[in-house]
């Protein structure tokens, strides 16, 4: 056997590493020539970031753009936790014109519907009903996937559970306990600055589960109540009432506005009436022109059962719904034509309740008719057991 010279052995070891890294040099310069032939897009596709990075985790749902015209209905967060509710209201969809929910994120206590992330709100309850988090967010994904645009009502100053978990918070008395009103119900005190960040946390919270706009209710004084025992902790001798709201109108919009996603008020209906006096404010602080530079869209509610005997010189305006609504319409639109150069809208509650009247489909249509025709944004109809009138509703093709 002959022997295998050193100097044999180094010469089969170098032929056997070459060729190998050969192939790899050819593959890469092949590579690279179809590269620089290839068109910009290909190029752009082959991002060392994407191509390196990982797989992108699901981020849940993404907002749905608002339906030119919103056709509503309101839910409480029972119902919407509640599978044979919340299918019934999307057959509701799926049968008529309605496109959109408007969903309780708190129930009527306060207590979230929700868990919070946020640490401000990590100690405030959770209702015993509520989802959790992924749960939550499967279902707005779910009625994302069917076209219904969700919308997050948030009572910001009324709220029970919030002025007893930020006790330092709440609205107070002249004897400094916290404040009721009739019905035993606590606030927030809206002159505290402090307090303003609750409501805002908890609008994140729903921003970030996947809702697709934020609604604000209860941005008002107390009106409900012995408002003469009330201590307001901020309330500067030289300051309105409604610039107290002017001010957190600013706050929820600035600290929101990164989110990019519409932000709405509820307004009393008398709102939507020509003052000569400016600075009537229905002693709740609520003016249209305050609201109007900071939100996307006016909700007042326009319920006709809500107005006195004798407006219009009606004898019961609860039963003409299309005369009360058209007055109230046309009013609101010049006040906001007037009022701002952005391009807020209107967008009523409808009255779908029986108080005043038994409403009956064509009283629902009539208040519809009256909306549309003032060019509103759409229309959102509340009943508190959340059962509609399907026959005032136009039915799907």
């Amino acid at each position: 056997m002959k022997k295998v010279s050193i100097v044999t052995i180094m010469f089969f070891i170098i032929i056997g590493l070459a060729i190998p890294f050969g192939v790899v040099f050819l593959i890469i310069g092949h590579f690279e020539n179809k590269i620089n032939n290839e068109p910009r897009s290909f190029i752009s596709r082959l991002d060392p970031r994407e191509i390196f990075a990982e797989e992108k985790k699901d981020e849940g749902p993404k907002p749905l753009p608002t339906p030119e015209i919103v056709k509503g209905v309101y839910l409480t967060g029972y119902s919407f936790v509640n599978s044979k509710t919340l299918n019934r209201l999307i057959e509701l969809t799926e049968d008529t014109e309605i496109n959109s929910f408007v969903i309780d994120v708190k129930d009527s206590y306060g207590k979230l519907m929700l868990t919070p992330v946020s640490e401000k709100l990590k100690d405030v309850p959770i209702s015993k009903m509520a989802f959790d988090n992924e749960e939550h967010k499967k279902t707005l994904d779910e009625l994302q996937k069917k076209g219904i645009y969700t919308i997050a009502r948030l009572t910001t100053f009324q709220d029970p559970t919030a002025a007893k978990t930020f006790p330092d918070l709440a609205l107070k008395n002249t004897w400094n306990t916290t404040w009721q009103n009739w019905q035993g119900l606590t606030w927030l005190d809206m002159t505290n600055v402090g307090a303003w960040e609750i409501p805002v946390e908890q609008a994140k919270e729903a921003i970030k589960l996947g809702y697709d706009e934020i609604q604000f209710d209860y941005i008002r004084f107390p009106s409900d109540g012995n408002t003469r025992q009330i201590k307001y902790s901020n309330f500067p001798e030289d300051k309105r009432k409604y610039e107290i709201l002017r001010e957190f109108y600013k706050y929820a919009h600035e600290n929101l506005d990164e989110f990019n996603i519409p932000l709405s008020i509820d307004l009393f209906g008398l709102t939507y009436e020509i003052r000569q006096n400016e600075h009537y404010d229905l002693n709740i602080g609520q003016r249209v022109v305050d609201a109007a530079p900071y939100f996307d869209y006016i909700s007042p509610m326009v319920y006709p059962s809500h107005y006195p005997t004798g407006y219009l010189g009606l004898e019961n305006p609860a039963a003409n719904p299309y005369a009360v609504i058209s007055r109230a319409m046309l009013a609101g639109k010049t006040i906001l034509e007037n009022a701002s150069s952005t391009n807020i809208q209107s967008r009523p509650w409808l009255q779908d309740f029986d108080i005043g009247a038994n409403y009956t489909a064509d009283l629902i249509r009539a208040q519809i008719k009256a909306t549309e025709e003032s060019g509103a944004s759409g229309w959102l109809l509340w009943n508190p057991l959340n059962r509609y009138t399907i026959g005032g509703l136009n039915k799907t093709d």
